[in-house]
């Protein structure tokens, strides 16, 4: 690690107000001429006649060899705000250097200073001037950071860890003026510590200090500076102080920083991904490298959260090609520039199309032959699906079944569908057209002749992805506009999208055909308590600075969500996170006929409630959930609203 001290933020040191290169020089040499009359005095006991014969050539010599010094070791071209060891230890060469060679000239020249007077006047002009020059640098250097510390605006700042990387973290924060943070507490566990001053900042023991020192401070923010930190210690340090009203940042991983070095720019604000208490997730990592290195994979939807996850992660096992399909043009092109080395090695082909389209799918299967094909591309939004069945069902069923029937008949080895939650006793169009994606899937697994393992993956909500609810909070929040939820008591399932993408691959690997491996998503969190907790990290108190604002229950939302049917039961794997859905049989022959006419259907029938209702035999328990189309669950016959009949206008 490179030492800190020489971080100069770039352009600084032509900002107006600091001290230029000739100054400093000339100060040094200004310094240089008091000091060696001072030592001339000194030596001669104050005897002026004594020292004024004594001045003479010596003084332009001694001179000219420390301005030669200065120059020579760059003594002047520095920014004292931000001086450190390595300037100090330059003005420390230079003046002994200039000092031994002055030394070595006077006993040669004699005649400049008297032989007995030549190591008194050496020393003592060599150690006044020390003191001078580097006394200087860090006097000025304080009464610079002492007005960088006391200019207005700046918020006070706590470091949790007075270690190594806190003690650098601190440093950062002082001689950088391009941010808001002031530092006026250390947070350490360490016994050791406590008490103790660390670049004259008191430590405190969080465990027993946190709101003392918060209130007694005023500290408005709290930054992470501990490397390794236990996760449960760091997620009680989070939720203390958010508890306090103060925001919370961290430093991100080593490996991130730029050359090798902290700038204060890297600072993080925590997500809430970081108060999930997760255990780390091991994988087998030969088994997937077994089944992906030197494989050509097809992914779906690559541009999406989960579809683009999926490729990064696949990356790290060495296919020979990945194939990347999506319809939105915008976030392919953008996908393909993330990945722009890994398309010009020809290891990463994005193209644009759409699942839908069998002629151009079918070219796609003959060109490239995918021996693994992980299907993510899908229409999610529920009260956007609630309002158009067709177009979900041909995204979600339709899609599909051509991807998963030409992946069968090109013999592709695998095919991985990544379902949802929603498709366990679904509430809403979306989550029953996934629930009829993976009963095609499967009756594909089961199809006379079928070669292909066709597996199927089943996960919550995932955080950041794309329409999650995080996003959304954040932008309300950054506005200071009300944060919006449906309901007080909506709870869902949530995973990080690093999580979900490993699972998925794990679970590909290690499926056989005909699965469905629902994830371990821990325990459901409330969104109005996500929603709590995201306004507490902007430092801000919920209902106070920002409002949250109950709209109630959209079209096809449930309350609660479910990774298993309760008739369904679940089958450990040996993976802890896994678990198999204990799937009710289909017929094939019954399932093939009734996806085949839904999706006819979904192509001639303009009635919303005649393809609903084919939705609803096709999966019993099916069950609108504040939808126009709950009528159909209590009376089959009974009228629908005008607003559920149809999915465009006439």
């Amino acid at each position: 690690m490179k030492p800190f001290q020489h971080y100069l933020p770039g352009k600084q040191s032509t900002t107006a107000g600091y001290v230029t290169k000739l100054m400093v020089l000339g100060a040094d040499f200004v310094s240089s001429l008091i000091a060696f009359l001072l030592a001339l005095l000194v030596a001669s006991k104050f005897n002026l006649a004594q020292a004024q014969a004594m001045i003479g050539w010596a003084t332009l010599i001694i001179l000219f060899l420390r301005a030669s010094a200065f120059v020579l070791f760059k003594t002047y071209p520095i920014i004292l705000r931000y001086v450190g060891e390595r300037d100090y230890r330059n003005v420390f060469l230079a003046i002994t250097a200039s000092s031994v060679i002055f030394g070595l000239l006077l006993r040669f020249f004699p005649r400049l200073i008297p032989p007995g007077e030549v190591l008194p006047v050496v020393v003592i002009d060599y150690l006044i001037l020390l003191v001078m020059a580097i006394g200087a640098r860090i006097l000025l250097r304080l009464i610079l950071n002492q007005q960088q510390r006391q200019r207005s605006g700046l918020h006070n700042t706590a470091i949790f860890g007075a270690g190594e990387l806190g003690a650098m973290l601190q440093r950062v924060l002082q001689h950088n003026g391009s941010h808001d943070y002031r530092v006026v507490a250390f947070f350490d566990d360490n016994p050791k510590v406590h008490r103790k001053f660390l670049n004259g900042i008191p430590v405190f023991n969080p465990e027993k200090d946190l709101a003392g020192a918060i209130s007694k401070h005023n500290i408005k923010v709290a930054i992470i500076g501990i490397n390794q930190l236990p996760e449960e210690r760091r997620i009680k340090f989070i939720r203390d102080c958010l508890e306090q009203h103060v925001k919370v940042m961290k430093v991100p991983p080593m490996e991130d920083w730029l050359n090798d070095s902290l700038h204060v720019g890297q600072l993080r604000d925590i997500r809430f991904e970081d108060l999930l208490s997760r255990p780390p997730i091991y994988l087998e990592e030969e088994r997937i490298r077994e089944n992906i290195d030197g494989r050509v994979v097809l992914v779906t939807g690559c541009a999406g959260s989960i579809g683009s996850g999926i490729v990064r992660q696949l990356l790290r096992y060495a296919p020979r090609l990945i194939v990347g399909l999506d319809q939105a043009e915008t976030p392919l092109a953008e996908a393909g520039l993330c990945l722009r080395k890994q398309v010009a090695s020809g290891l990463f082909h994005p193209i644009i199309g759409d699942v839908k389209d069998h002629k151009s799918m079918e070219a796609l299967f003959e060109r490239f032959r995918p021996e693994y094909v992980f299907h993510a591309a899908a229409y999610k939004h529920v009260p956007v699906m609630e309002r158009f069945p067709a177009e979900a069902v041909k995204a979600n069923v339709l899609g599909t079944h051509i991807i998963a029937g030409l992946a069968s008949r090109f013999g592709a080895r695998k095919f991985v569908m990544i379902s949802t939650d929603k498709a366990v006793n679904p509430g809403n169009v979306m989550g029953a057209t996934k629930r009829i994606a993976e009963i095609c899937v499967q009756s594909f697994n089961a199809a006379p002749g079928n070669k292909t393992q066709f597996i199927t993956t089943r996960f919550g909500n995932v955080l950041g992805s794309n329409g999650s609810v995080i996003p959304i909070f954040k932008q309300q929040i950054e506005n200071r506009q009300p944060v919006t939820v449906t309901h007080p008591e909506v709870a869902r399932f949530f995973m990080t999208i690093p999580e979900a993408c490993q699972l998925v691959l794990e679970a590909g690997a290690m499926g056989h055909g005909g699965e469905i491996f629902a994830f371990d998503m821990g325990q459901p969190v409330r969104i109005v308590e996500l929603a709590e907790k995201m306004i507490q990290m902007a430092g801000l108190e919920p209902n106070k600075d920002i409002e949250i604002a109950f709209t109630g229950l959209r079209p096809g939302e449930k309350l609660t969500e479910e990774l298993l049917d309760q008739q369904e039961g679940a089958i450990p794997t040996h993976h802890p996170k896994i678990q198999k859905a204990a799937v009710r049989p289909c017929d094939y022959n019954q399932a093939r006929a009734q996806i085949h006419d839904l999706i006819e259907s979904a192509y001639a029938c303009q009635d919303n409630c005649l393809l609903v209702k084919m939705m609803k035999e096709i999966v019993p328990e099916f069950k609108s959930q504040n939808s126009d189309f709950s009528a159909l669950d209590q009376a089959p016959d009974a009228s629908i609203p005008a607003s559920g009949r149809k999915s465009r206008p006439e």
